[in-house]
């Protein structure tokens, strides 16, 4: 959250509704709302220059951004270039003061006009970016877009180059919707010459005494025509009180035009360290001062590593179940407003699904922040779905994946809720391109941030043709990530037999509801699979594809244009798979252990196998009676007596709540 000290004028033109997870840029106009928009399928808008100030668009449509043209009924499904047009006033800017326009999504290729000139090109769907415009800013304003979402052989994503590992007709296509528009926030953004750009907190936890060592690497621009040498300043809150960490000073010289990092370092002591872990999500802010800019950002205290077989975030083994969202709903597409969002992820944390690979491209920063501030494990993508070797050995391909990897890292790398990045999904990783690719990108993401894990997801690690370890590319990373579909048992001894040392996630498993598949057969493959990777104490982690079913060009794909993977509907009904896993994915097993006339004994053991976890702070809830459970390790129990009364005979409902108020579980019981 960006605070700026200026006139009280230019606070006129800001918006006031700005979302509590927009940390960024609070000194803002939002350009969300109304804009004009046409369809140009013959690509004659830029020879027509469609975006000069004159251009006539009178009778043009109109829609509401964020806007997704592919499920607007008047486009349906449109794939080509479109246009979006919008007027505005421009703030009155004192001196030293500049102005950018921030785009968080836009789908895919995006070419930026304002007032007839251009403003700066963009390409990839997911991540956000900005360009300066100050030079191009006058008192009334047409800002005009062109958004292509065609895609081929060098878009991310994109067709696969042809090969003999894929038939010609999949080759051609991707599995999701290639969902066009500006899909999230437009701002209009206000700062400073001399302005902080970014800030990634670093944390140390487990100094001496129980302390944390807090790094904040600040990078700051001078935009101005003179050097400029300013104090750094930084401060920490926990629950909106200040933590007192004693900052070391720090100064920072920039030249004219130049870009600078400073780190900031203080340590936060024993009383006030907090983790932040899936049960009890502590959260702080860092606010660091840089002459009249500032910036804020939310950050938790965790440790993540890998010590053998187990993944470690807090010093304790991660054993839970996941899944994968699609970014679909009807009528919307990909936009995901806040509402609908917000009921996915409750059903995704009560289902128990709180280790997720959670999709193939970057999510919304409201999801990260919704995850931040209520507790999941998130390995976030980017790109790099199925690439052949051919593409991943294209300089250009490589470019073009780094800079959308850059935009999701710097947008997140705060987030306590991403614990991996995951280098793609289901290309060729057993071909040395494939490896060139996890040990490239790898290194790259390191010198980045290097302070999450690294894995991808193989769909090749257990096949015949791997041999030893040397012959594919998960070698190359923290853990293993692999999608499997059927033989769970089979196929996770083999990769432990190949990595004996290596945790092992399943980023993808699931079944299909087709014509030929009914909800029992589902469910029985689902408990068999959970079945076999309880066997095994290495599985970290089980992805479900999916939580819910997404539209697709892909061939194989229903009649009604879904892909019908989902735990629950396109509208998100909830098929039985959803209760099902929600129960196969509780690390609480409650069972009856006697009922009498006036009283029943309840078991309730936290789960030893998968998943599992220490039970803190949960409580069991029958009618209106809580009961705080003690801590339970895994494989620890307790029972509870509970009083009962002849109308409970007809079904007891027992729930067992976890912190935050999320249902783990319910079960009703009988005589």
């Amino acid at each position: 959250m960006r605070n700026l000290f200026i006139p009280y004028l230019l606070f006129l033109f800001f918006s006031s509704s700005m979302m509590a997870q927009q940390v960024r840029n609070a000194a803002s106009i939002s350009l969300d709302g109304e804009w004009l928009f046409a369809l140009d399928p013959v690509k004659t808008g830029e020879r027509s220059h469609w975006f000069d100030t004159g251009f006539v668009t009178t009778g043009f449509d109109k829609v509401t951004v964020p806007h997704c043209f592919s499920v607007d009924e008047r486009y349906a499904m449109f794939t080509g270039t479109a246009w979006y047009f919008r007027k505005f006033a421009g703030p009155v800017l004192p001196a030293g003061y500049r102005v950018f326009l921030r785009f968080d999504a836009v789908f895919y290729k995006t070419s930026v006009w304002l007032n007839g000139k251009l403003a700066g090109n963009h390409e990839g769907g997911y991540t956000p970016f900005e360009m300066e415009v100050t030079s191009l800013l006058q008192a009334k304003n047409v800002l005009t877009l062109s958004v292509n979402n065609e895609w081929d052989t060098t878009t991310i994503p994109g067709a696969k180059t042809t090969n003999t590992f894929t038939r010609t007709d999949h080759s051609q296509l991707y599995a999701w919707m290639n969902y066009g528009g500006i899909t999230r926030p437009v701002q209009l953004v206000i700062r400073p010459d001399v302005f902080i750009q970014n800030l990634q907190v670093i944390t140390n936890a487990g100094q001496a005494k129980g302390n944390a060592r807090i790094r904040i690497k600040t990078f700051v621009s001078n935009l101005s025509q003179q050097p400029v040498s300013m104090p750094v300043t930084a401060s920490v809150d926990f629950e909106g009180k200040p933590c007192n960490i004693r900052f070391k000073p720090v100064v920072v010289t920039l030249k004219e035009n130049a870009e600078g990092t400073v780190v900031l370092e203080g340590e936060l002591p024993a009383t006030l360290v907090k983790y932040w872990q899936p049960d009890e999500p502590h959260l702080y802010k860092a606010k660091v001062m840089a002459g009249r800019d500032t910036f804020s950002t939310s950050f938790g205290i965790r440790t993540i590593k890998v010590e053998g077989v187990k993944l470690l975030v807090n010093g304790e083994a991660i054993r839970r179940g996941g899944c994968n969202r699609p970014l679909d709903y009807p009528g919307f597409g990909s936009l995901d407003p806040q509402e609908i969002l917000e009921k996915d992820m409750q059903l995704i944390k009560e289902g128990n699904m709180e280790f997720s690979r959670i999709s193939h491209y970057p999510v919304s920063e409201a999801m990260l922040h919704w995850a931040d501030q209520h507790g999941l494990f998130i390995i976030a993508e980017a790109g790099n779905w199925q690439m052949t070797p051919q593409q991943m050995a294209d300089p250009l391909m490589r470019e073009k994946y780094k800079s959308q990897l850059r935009e999701m890292m710097e947008r997140d790398w705060n987030h306590p809720c991403i614990i991996a990045y995951s280098l793609g999904n289901e290309f060729q990783s057993q071909t040395p391109e494939g490896q060139a690719w996890v040990k490239d990108m790898r290194d790259y993401v390191r010198s980045i941030d290097s302070t999450r894990l690294i894995t991808f997801a193989s769909f090749n690690v257990w096949r015949d043709y791997v041999k030893q370890p040397e012959d594919e590319a998960s070698r190359y990373v923290d853990f293993i990530s692999a999608n499997i579909y059927g033989n769970h048992q089979k196929i996770l001894q083999r990769i432990h037999e190949l990595y004996p040392d290596k945790p092992v996630y399943i980023s993808e498993f699931g079944i299909r509801a087709t014509k030929n598949k009914t909800e029992d057969e589902r469910i029985a493959y689902f408990k068999k699979a959970l079945q076999e990777i309880r066997q095994f104490d290495f599985v970290s982690g089980a992805s479900v594809w999916s939580f819910n079913d997404y539209q697709s060009r892909y061939p194989g794909t229903d009649a009604d244009g879904y892909r019908a993977w989902g735990l629950v509907t396109p509208e998100r009904q909830l098929r039985g798979t959803y209760q099902i896993m929600q129960e196969e994915f509780a690390p609480v097993v409650l069972q009856a252990v006697q009922w009498k006339d006036d009283q029943m004994i309840i078991d309730v053991q936290s789960r030893a196998d998968f998943p599992s976890c220490t039970l803190r702070n949960y409580r069991l809830q029958y009618g209106t009676t809580v009961i705080e459970l003690k801590t339970l390790k895994p494989g620890e129990r307790q029972q509870l007596t509970l009083p009962v009364s002849a109308k409970d005979k007809n079904g007891l409902s027992i729930s067992i709540i976890k912190p935050g108020g999320f249902v783990v579980i319910n079960k009703i019981f009988k005589p």
